[in-house]
């Protein structure tokens, strides 16, 4: 191997965007099969491994099974990986991920997660696990299912206290 193959690519903007970026980055890198089934890519031979590390250790890792569009419409990348004992949805964003690694030999992708934000709600941290929403006004941050009961009890942000609602699909909105 020459000293200048490059080996390990950083896409943490590409996952912070659209799935589409983050399919250009990895085709770029590796001989990847796919379909697209609407904004989703499911991996045609589930090749792709994702781990996540938090403080150098790693935690968990399975195979990706689809790369998707968030279900709320925001920026950003969802991965659905395999542990064969489940599936588990990955969602990570600014508030939870600090760096997105692409380790072309071992066609990894590493997830490297922190906690940066607390729920507004609970006052826990918001973990890549977790669906994220905000306030539409003051984009305080939560746990979506957290900012949704509190808004349909209170009619309010827990926040600034500003007026808001949810919608029957569960979309809050300023009232």
């Amino acid at each position: 191997m020459s000293p200048k193959e490059i080996t390990k690519v950083d896409m943490t903007n590409e996952v912070f965007k659209e799935p589409i970026e983050v399919i250009k980055q990895l085709s770029d890198n590796l001989d990847l099969k796919y379909t697209k089934v609407i904004q989703t890519y499911v991996m045609e031979d589930r090749r792709l491994n994702l781990s996540l590390e938090h403080q150098g250790s790693s935690y968990f890792k399975g195979k990706v099974v689809w790369i998707g569009n968030k279900k709320d419409d925001t920026e950003g990348s969802i991965f659905c990986v395999d542990t064969k004992d489940e599936l588990k949805q990955i969602n990570p964003n600014a508030e939870n991920t600090e760096k997105v690694i692409l380790d072309i030999k071992k066609e990894l992708i590493r997830v490297k997660t922190v906690s940066k934000t607390k729920c507004s709600v609970c006052g826990k941290n918001i973990e890549i696990f977790d669906e994220l929403t905000g306030c539409p006004i003051c984009e305080a941050k939560a746990h979506k299912d957290h900012l949704i009961d509190w808004v349909r009890m209170k009619h309010s942000c827990p926040v600034c206290k500003k007026s808001l609602n949810v919608s029957s699909t569960g979309v809050i909105f300023i009232d």
